[in-house]
């Protein structure tokens, strides 16, 4: 151990000072000491929550990406990955936005505010954890790898040599076919051509004339279930620069997305930032967008099923330009002041009329024919497990409410406006009616009793004009007492007929 002697003046000036302010400070320096213990205990935990593996891009041959893995695209903008929907327990494989800006978002998925904004298995669900996505060494196809069943096959194209799939920055899952070197040759399919219920910027939405392949959006069937639903956003095929939204198919639903000078008259609120084009030839014909840079969120258009409350809504979180846009239903006559249907939790006393499995109604599905049969009060769905399958109840059926916590059924209930006491102005018109007669039959008496001859004749032909004038309107208001009498007698016995005859 070396000597003092062997150290210079200035190390012995220097350790003094270290000493002296050791002393002085020393709870000062343990306070410090406890926090750069905090911050690298808080930075191990940080390195052990991040993903062991490198962040990727790509998928290649031999390779798998197991349910918790994710694939990652150029900026970080899109992951893709597993996935299951709020209030369900099922997987499936999809794309979504990536926010790390939300600091709810500590890294994965995260479904408050990563809805997919596509879904590679919608029709066919992940029971448990065990998927895993990788390229067929036969054929170079896409396929989820299950344990113990099939594999679910999610591209289907002939490829000569090995395959690669790539996340690009815009969202787009793209098979390429590659060269010996491991070089991309040519691109053999792309999720973009086959869109779930989100047009992202980039996407199409209109057909292929050479092969007829159609673009097009196609809902969820509700919101715990990415299965194709009702409702479908795609090009009129009778006019060439429309957009419409059918339901169940064949029925029109909306049909105001005309193309105008260069912009959809129904997303003028949004049109700043948002670049639509429309393009026809004899290739194809199309409608897309593109977001220009000043758009910092996350553009998307999407397809809800949300049946009579609005199918159509342009997404871009903390924009102010956002905005969902209203279907307009054609209302029947007896629903003109409906007012909306609101949720209850009880049961009806009696069984409703229950549409069959086979006719796949979703909830909006069940709301849309309760809507249309003016004696349907109440709608429900049958399989609470994922809002599906229908029932709906007529008027007189009664509704008994109970608490969240007993044995209940959410029921959709029709909240009719408040009826109008049309009876009461009747009285009024009535009555002022006879007192405007006895009034004017009292002048014409004490007249009578004081004038002469040729006075009282002309009281006489007035009184006899105003008894002319006023006899029709009486006879009109009996007849409309009588009438709506009537219709208040029949509604009732009708209401149990027409709730079998509502069309399907």
């Amino acid at each position: 151990m070396p000597s003092a002697d062997s150290y210079s003046p200035l190390h012995l000036v220097i350790a003094h000072i270290l000493i002296h302010f050791c002393k002085v400070h020393t709870v000062s320096l343990m306070a410090i000491k406890q926090r750069i213990d905090l911050l690298f205990s808080f930075s191990f935990f940080v390195l052990l929550m991040r993903p062991c593996c490198p962040q990727t891009d790509k998928l290649l041959p031999g390779q798998l990406l197991k349910d918790g893995d994710e694939l990652v695209s150029a900026f970080g903008n899109f992951r893709m990955g597993f996935f299951s929907p709020d209030g369900s327990e099922n997987r499936h494989l999809g794309v979504w936005y990536y926010r790390p800006t939300d600091p709810s978002v500590l890294g994965g998925y995260n479904s408050k505010r990563n809805k997919p904004v596509w879904v590679a298995n919608r029709n066919n669900p992940i029971l448990d954890k065990s998927g895993s996505l990788a390229i067929d060494s036969n054929d170079g196809n896409l396929k989820i790898l299950l344990n113990g069943g099939n594999p679910i096959v999610i591209t289907s194209v002939k490829a000569e040599g090995n395959t690669s799939a790539t996340l690009l920055k815009t969202g787009n899952l793209v098979l390429y076919e590659m060269n010996s070197d491991g070089s991309e040759r040519r691109e053999l399919w792309q999720s973009f051509d086959y869109p779930t219920d989100t047009l992202l910027p980039g996407m199409k939405l209109g057909i292929n004339l050479q092969t007829g392949h159609e673009w097009f959006l196609q809902s969820w069937i509700s919101d715990i279930s990415p299965a194709q639903g009702s409702y479908t956003l795609g090009i009129d095929p009778n006019v060439s620069n429309q957009l419409i939204i059918r339901w169940r198919g064949d029925i029109i639903y909306w049909t105001k997305g005309i193309w105008l000078n260069g912009e959809f008259d129904f997303l003028g609120l949004v049109s700043d930032g948002y670049n639509f084009s429309y393009a026809s030839n004899e290739h194809e014909k199309y409608f897309n967008y593109s977001a220009s840079e000043t758009i910092t969120s996350f553009p998307e258009l999407r397809l809800t099923a949300d049946g009579l409350r609005g199918a159509l809504s342009v997404h871009c979180l903390h924009e102010i330009q956002c905005v969902s846009v209203s279907v307009n239903v054609k209302r029947p006559r007896c629903r003109k002041d409906f007012s909306k249907f609101e949720y209850k939790y009880g049961f009806m006393n009696g069984d409703g009329f229950k549409f069959k499995e086979s006719d796949n109604m979703t909830l909006s599905d069940c709301e849309v024919k309760c809507f249309q049969n003016c004696s349907c009060v109440a709608y429900a769905s049958i399989n609470a497990s994922n809002d599906t399958g229908c029932e709906i109840w007529s008027s007189g059926t009664k509704f008994t409410e109970t608490s969240f916590t007993d044995d209940h059924r959410i029921i959709f209930m029709a909240r009719e406006p408040k009826e109008k006491k049309w009876w009461l102005w009747l009285i009024v018109a009535i009555a002022a009616a006879i007192g405007e007669t006895m009034l004017c039959l009292m002048c014409y008496l004490a007249r009578r009793k004081y004038k002469g001859e040729v006075e009282k004749k002309q009281m006489s032909l007035a009184i006899a004009v105003g008894t002319a004038l006023l006899i029709p309107p009486l006879c009109y208001l009996c007849y409309l007492i009588c009438r709506k009498l009537k219709a208040k007698s029949g509604k009732h016995c009708e209401s149990t007929k027409a709730i079998t005859r509502t069309w399907r």
